[in-house]
This record gives structure tokens, sequence and C-alpha cells, in this order.
């Protein structure tokens, strides 16, 4: 590297020093915590979203693949638990975090939990095409969005994002680090300094790097283009044009009203109004929650698309840049994954319906349990 490029890149790496790694100093105190609020709340939510939309009254291709991708969701939050309770927390603290078990762990999270994240970002892809083509060729629509074509796009999503993320597999190991007993013996060791420290003699097992620059090159490039910024770039663009297709709906059945409000026939007046009222409302309202749904993904998804892709241009700033706001980019794809039973809530009135009667199933046996303890208590106070 020339003496000009160097210069280039201190440059380029002081704009995350010191405040990167200050910044990283001060989060990570509290990171473990909020991640495990949001995993555990979300995991029940995921669960919650599995059950109602896999009823037989929910039977539809939107909700196989909002089903398929709650699954996914699910399986990312249940990884990251352990975690976020070994490393960032104090309740697990007592385990060591250098033995070569933990090691595995740890190796198998980071291509556990990118494969089902991938899956969940092309699973939102197929969701939204599924829904355009929904809107804009309605006539192609059974056709296009079958059962089998659905099953076909979920199946496909969840043997290829493996084969995608291949390079990760190779890019990592598991080393074991040389031993230093005069270190250690200096060391005192206590109650609350034993979180990173194995005994003297104890082989200490840590994940490394490839030393491969073209293959954590392509790693870059791959986790940030294909993974990330493309599948923003075509959500964003299936976002707009939902937007506008609605707006253009919205106007066509204004018209379609207004047509019914002169219309001399009281029958065809009724026809009208309940076509142009209730489908299109029960459509406008699928289409809205979808947008959301993008809306949401492209808020947690496109920081880490252009910070993945700063990286891949100047690969110097992973050990410095990346690292510090890592763990914020871990709560934002959490956050993503987490909140999407609000959505369904808020803007679905049959899965509000669906999930009461389901809620209602469960519910009482236990309020016929407290009434009847509530019933003797009462007896036996008079």
């Amino acid at each position: 590297m020339s003496g000009s490029e160097a210069n280039g890149g201190d440059a380029i790496v002081a704009y995350c020093v010191p405040g990167g790694p200050n910044f990283q100093r001060v989060y990570v105190k509290v990171h473990g915590y909020v991640a495990l609020i949001i995993c555990l709340l979300g995991s029940v939510a995921n669960s919650v979203n599995i059950a109602v939309l896999s009823r037989k009254e929910m039977t539809s291709t939107t909700n196989s693949i909002l089903t398929a991708l709650a699954v996914a969701d699910l399986l990312v939050m249940i990884d990251y638990i352990p975690l976020a309770l070994h490393v960032y927390t104090t309740i697990a603290e007592e385990l060591n975090r250098n033995s070569y078990a933990w090691a595995v762990f740890v190796y198998f999270h980071s291509i556990f939990s990118q494969t089902f994240h991938t899956i969940s970002i092309w699973l939102t892809i197929t969701l939204a095409v599924w829904r355009f083509v929904a809107i804009k060729f309605p006539q192609k629509n059974k056709t296009f969005c079958n059962k089998r074509n659905t099953n076909i796009a979920i199946a496909v999503a969840y043997v290829v994002c493996p084969i995608v993320c291949l390079p990760i597999y190779f890019a990592m190991k598991i080393q074991e680090l040389p031993n230093n007993n005069t270190v250690r013996d200096n060391v005192t060791i206590n109650e609350t300094d034993t979180v990173n420290v194995s005994a003297v003699g104890e082989p200490t097992y840590a994940i490394s790097m490839t030393n491969n620059q073209y293959l954590l090159t392509s790693i870059f490039w791959i986790y940030s283009v294909f993974l990330k910024l493309i599948p923003c770039v075509v959500l964003s663009i299936l976002s707009v044009c939902l937007i506008l297709k609605m707006k253009s709906s919205d106007r066509r059945r204004q018209k379609l009203l207004k047509k019914s409000a002169v219309a001399t026939n009281e029958g065809e007046k009724a026809r009208l109004n309940e076509d142009g009222g209730k489908r299109g409302g029960r459509t406008d309202r699928t289409t809205r929650m979808l947008v959301a749904l993008l809306g949401l993904f492209l808020a947690t998804e496109l920081p880490q698309a252009l910070f993945g892709l700063l990286t891949a241009i100047a690969p110097h700033l992973f050990g410095i840049c990346y690292y510090a706001f890592g763990e914020v980019m871990d709560l934002m794809a959490l956050v993503g994954s987490a909140v999407n039973f609000v959505l369904y809530c808020s803007m679905s009135r049959q899965f509000r319906s669906t999930f009461t009667r389901l809620a209602g199933k469960l519910l009482p046996p236990l309020v016929h349990h407290d009434s009847e303890r509530m019933t003797t208590t009462t007896t036996v106070k008079a």
C-alpha cells in the first residue's frame, strides 16, 4: 500500500475512532438485556403468528408465506438468546467463554443466524412479488401465485439461501490459542474477573477469520450487495409500485361509488356498493399491511446494507467500524423480526378475530378455575 493510500485509510478509520469504540463500550452494557427482552417477546409473538396463520380458516398463499417467515424469524431469535445471556449479561457469566464447546456454538450461531435471516429476507421479497401480481395482474394471480407455486417458492428460499451463505461457512475456523502461563499467573482472579479467564494450563479456543483476503472481500460483497442491498432496492421498487397501485384502486373505487350513487336500479346500486366497498377495503387492508411490513424491513435492513457496502469497499474498516456498531445492527434485525405480530393485529381484522377465537379456547379453563376459587372463598367467608 502506498503512503497516500495508507493516509486515506487512516482518514476513513478516523471517522470511527474514538467515537465508535467509545459508543460500543457504553452500549454493550445494556445490549444483552434489551436483546433478551426483544427475543423473548418476539419468540412469543412469532409463535402466536404461526399458530394463528396456520389455522384452517386462515389458509391462503399470502398467509403460507407469512407462516414460513414467522418460522425463520422465530429460529433467529431463539438462537440469539444463549448468545445474549452468555456474552452480554452477567446471568451466565460463570460459564467458560473460552471453551471448545462455546467456540462451536459461536461458530454455529454465526452461520445459523445469517442463514435464517437471509431466508426471512427473501421470503419478504416473495411476499411482495406475490402481492404485486395479485393487484397488478389479478387475472393471472390464481395461475401464477397458486398454492403449488407458493410452496415451491418457500422451499427454494429454505434450500437456496444456505447455499448462498456457503462462503461464510469457510470464512471462520475454531482456533486453539496458545496459553501464556506467565501472564496468567500474574492475573488476579476473583468473582468478577473469571468471565474471560481460563484456568492455567487449560486450552483456550476462539473463532478466527480466514487470512484469505479474496474470500473475505467476496463475503463482504455477498453480504452487503446480494443479501442486503439488492433486496432493499427490490423491495423499495415493489413498495412504490404497490402504493401507486393502491392509490389507483382508490380512485377507481371512488368512480364506482359515484356511479352507484346515480344508478336508478336499487339492486344494482347495492351490488356496486358491496363489490366496491367490502372487496376493495379487504384488498387495501392487506396491501397496506404489506407496505408497512416492507417499510419496517427497509428501516432495519438498509442501514446494515450501506454499512456492509462500505466495509466491502474498504475492508480495513471491518475490524474497527463494523465491530463498533455490530450489536446495534443485531438489535435492528431482531426488532424487525419481532414486531410483525403488532402489524398483523393492527391491520388485519381476520387475524384479530382468529387470534381472539384461538385465545378464547385457552382462556376459559383458566377463567372457570378462577371463578370457582372466588366462589369458594366467598362461601368460606360467609
